[in-house]
């Protein structure tokens, strides 16, 4: 499963309202590190090919 799909499906939980508060902040720490490695592994595709890029030349 991709990581963005996966954080639409843990923000669909979210508003079913039936998580508790531990629960709910679970999800949410969930959600921030699926966000920030999907981040980072943009990043690195980037500076790979801005490397391969300058390479090139």
């Amino acid at each position: 499963m991709e990581h963005k799909e996966a954080i639409k499906v843990l923000m669909k939980l979210l508003d079913k309202k039936v998580l508790d508060k531990k629960e709910k902040e679970a999800v949410l720490t969930s959600i921030g590190i699926l966000d920030w490695t999907s981040r980072t592994k943009n990043r690195i595709k980037l500076i790979k090919d801005k490397k391969e890029r300058d390479l090139k030349w």
